[in-house]
């Protein structure tokens, strides 16, 4: 099993999201390694594929305490091709899905610790006032706010937040906001600068 059969199971008629495909294709050669490894670690009978009780286990055995509908809900989802198992191909779709999800879920996090007041907006003195939170200086935040600010309306909406994250390396708003707030070690969210976080 490869990543382009992954990447095949996720084609245009799968109900996953569109961009895992993507993801897929920039893991690196030790991501892929850890995936693999986690996979030989669950497939406990080396069948290549994936039981709902192999599941289970292998859960448990990493601390999880998903219910067992929870773990059916999740086994469901990832055996696209309804085998009733999951094989390597489906485990790293599926395993890329959640990051992604989860990725999201912390960009929503790291939105909502500035947004204050739960605007929907993040305004210089919300910024302002994370600085002083933090003891941080606030230099470079006009500056910040207006490269981000891609409607010009003078604040931060969530779609202007989640573009400014997940830009390569480059844009002042990206570079400014990493180096005044930090958000990965501030937030102790994760959100990191790797190629792979697109």
């Amino acid at each position: 099993m490869s990543i382009d059969y992954a990447i095949e199971l996720l084609g245009p008629n799968n109900n996953h999201c569109p961009s895992v495909a993507g993801s897929l294709q920039r893991l690196s050669e030790e991501e892929i390694g850890g995936l693999k490894e986690l996979f030989k670690m669950i497939d406990t009978d080396d069948s290549g594929t994936i039981t709902f009780d192999e599941l289970k286990e292998g859960l448990r055995r990493v601390g999880s305490e998903l219910m067992e509908s929870e773990i059916k809900d999740l086994m469901d989802a990832a055996d696209i091709d309804n085998s009733g198992t999951i094989d390597y191909g489906e485990f790293l779709a599926a395993t890329v899905h959640l990051n992604k999800l989860e990725r999201e879920e912390n960009l929503v996090s790291a939105f909502s610790f500035f947004d204050k007041d739960g605007s929907g907006y993040i305004t210089i003195d919300e910024l302002q006032q994370a600085c002083k939170e933090f003891g941080l200086s606030e230099l470079h935040l006009d500056e910040m706010i207006r490269e981000i600010d891609q409607d010009n309306d003078g604040q931060i909406d969530y779609g202007e937040f989640a573009a400014m994250m997940r830009k390569g390396n480059g844009g002042v708003g990206r570079r400014t906001m990493r180096k005044t707030i930090n958000l990965g070690q501030a937030l102790g969210l994760g959100v990191s600068e790797s190629k792979g976080d697109n």
